[in-house]
């Protein structure tokens, strides 16, 4: 028989809790104290990406983009694949990175003036193409979130009339044609993303950067195409102008709920899921020369940090130079624990300076179970100064903001001229703990007989109570069976109209609890005449109920009941 002492109660019944809290031991978080209102008084200095932090004469702290110029506040994109075609053909077997495997390598090798680093690729016979496969670890072979990325390449056209890609990563094994493609044609470059961006929650679309000037037959051109996952934004830039821009997002306005890129597909249970690996090519059918072609990207899980996109020439893989876009300051919380499920936030707000052309945006993210303050998984939800009742809005699962755990970033974004930054003070959280309902009282028992026994208590008078837990047990203390149903409905203030709840424990309410129980943690006793049987209530309320995360009250106070058989004496 399996006890459980009052003390390992919670515990028990609810061991994945416990699980989680133990994690604990392993992440640093921050505490709240208990209150109404918390105030922000300092990060970290890992919370701060291209931000910097002044004391004003009020003696508040003040946040503003360390860098106006960008000249110092560039980190570089990852390179996922490098061909600098500064060799033949037989010797390429692997890009420059070595991460690549080429398959097939078809061009002429050409020292043609105007070629980076000693050669370029000549494509110019109806089999010339290169062939790279791709691999689960890389960033043409994910299936996740894409972040931000850039494809960029040189390019001479010796020849505008035929359809010619320069560079193809498409597969069709899901069903549908899927993922990009840059093509030049008739003087015209065109990338198409087929099936790439998902509304999150929706359906994925088709975008097309496919206007902007003329290629001239016969010169060099400079081509990048870019992506940006903070704003949405993607470009395509040809020999350092930006040619074309589309912005990704609800409305075509920058920020306004971004489009997740992705090479994956989601299955009929909502996951993103990545079966189709293509190989990519480039110079299919393209009459003319390539060199200096290369992926970047910087993963969603890192936007906190600087982005950059490479425009000049390819000077080795580890370092390109770089135009700045999109750079501004960003603040990112640890994560805070409020030490209550279910905590809801009433107002998010802080004091700001704007100057012209400047503004200041957050995302905040809230969860009843612990996560670390780089979980990539866990959404971000934006929110506006004074943001109210947050707790009102729900999360793509239907269920209401709110939680034990939460987090949130500020991005600070300077004029476009980069003279300007807004300024950011005095953080400020308005916030309600849900705590549980109160413990029931005067438990008493009406009644025992024949294998049953009846209970009685005052109801709760809690707002949100949803239902009372019978514990019992045959020893004072140790509890063997919970009791929460009876006839498949809750126990509840519904069942009388009285002011106190009386329940008959009998042993088919027993079984019916018993087979409610799929952990097979509790024993739950029959009751057997003569046996001495201990007692005790609980309330909970409605914020998700049979989940860890549930509020309920401590244990009444105990009592005692022995059924016997035969007829009592009035």
């Amino acid at each position: 028989m399996t006890m459980i002492s009052p003390r390992k109660k919670f515990t028990s019944i609810y061991a994945k809790a416990a699980c989680i809290a133990s994690l604990s031991c392993f992440l640093v978080y921050a505490a709240i104290e208990t209150g109404s209102t918390l105030k922000v008084a300092d990060f970290p200095h890992e919370s701060l990406n291209n931000v910097s932090v002044k004391t004003n004469a009020k003696g508040e702290k003040e946040y503003t983009i360390t860098d106006l110029s960008y000249g110092d506040a560039g980190t570089d994109m990852l390179s996922d694949c490098v061909l600098s075609f500064n060799g033949r053909p037989s010797s390429l077997w692997k890009d420059d990175t070595r991460k690549y495997q080429v398959i097939r390598a078809d061009y002429d090798f050409a020292a043609e003036p105007g070629a980076l680093g000693g050669g370029c690729a000549y494509f110019n016979k109806s089999d010339h193409e290169v062939r790279m496969e791709t691999s689960r670890n890389l960033w043409l072979g994910s299936c996740n979130d894409l972040g931000s990325f850039s494809i960029e390449m040189r390019f001479k056209a010796e020849s505008l009339k035929n359809r010619g890609v320069l560079f193809s990563r498409i597969g069709y094994f899901s069903g549908e044609k899927r993922g990009i493609e840059i093509i030049l044609k008739n003087d015209f470059l065109s990338a198409a993303f087929y099936k790439v961006f998902e509304k999150e929650g929706a359906r994925r679309y088709d975008v097309f950067l496919n206007s902007g000037k003329a290629v001239r037959q016969g010169e060099w051109h400079h081509l990048i195409i870019s992506y940006d996952r903070l704003s949405g934004k993607l470009s395509k830039r040809v020999n350092g102008f930006e040619d074309e821009v589309i912005y990704t997002t609800d409305g075509g306005e920058p920020y306004n709920n971004v489009y997740i890129p992705s090479f994956g597909y989601r299955d009929k249970q909502g996951q993103i899921k990545g079966i189709d690996l293509p190989q990519v090519s480039i110079g299919k059918d393209f009459i003319g020369y390539v060199d200096e072609f290369r992926i970047s990207y910087l993963g969603h899980e890192e936007l906190s940090s600087i982005k950059n996109i490479a425009t000049s020439g390819y000077r080795g893989v580890s370092r390109n130079g770089r135009i700045p876009v999109n750079t501004e300051g960003v603040v990112t919380s640890p994560v805070y624990s409020f030490g209550q499920t279910g905590t809801m936030i009433r107002e998010l707000r802080w004091a700001e300076d704007l100057p012209n052309g400047t503004f200041i945006w957050t995302e905040i993210r809230i969860s009843d179970h612990l996560f670390n303050k780089e979980d990539a998984e866990l959404t971000w939800y934006r929110s506006i100064n004074r943001q109210r009742n947050i707790f009102l809005k729900k999360d793509r699962q239907g269920d209401y903001l709110r939680g034990k755990y939460y987090q949130w970033r500020i991005h600070l974004v300077p004029s476009p001229d980069g003279k300007d930054s807004p300024v950011l003070r005095n953080i400020e959280i308005d916030y309600q703990l849900d705590n549980g309902p109160a413990q029931p009282r005067f438990l008493e028992v009406a009644e025992s007989g024949d294998e049953y026994v009846s209970l009685k208590w005052a109801k709760n008078v809690d707002p949100d109570l949803l239902g009372y837990r019978i514990y019992y047990g045959v020893r004072p203390g140790v509890y063997d069976g919970v009791i929460s149903r009876i006839s498949g409905k809750r126990i509840t203030n519904e069942l009388t109209r009285t002011g106190h709840i009386e329940i008959i424990l009998t042993n088919d309410v027993i079984e019916e609890n018993m087979a409610l129980e799929k952990r097979g943690i509790l024993s739950f006793p029959q009751l057997k005449n003569t046996v001495l049987y201990y007692f005790s209530v609980t309330a909970y309320d409605a914020y998700k109920p049979d989940t860890p995360y549930n509020h309920e009250s401590p244990l009444s106070g105990a009592v005692s009941a022995r059924p016997y058989a035969g007829t009592e004496i009035d």
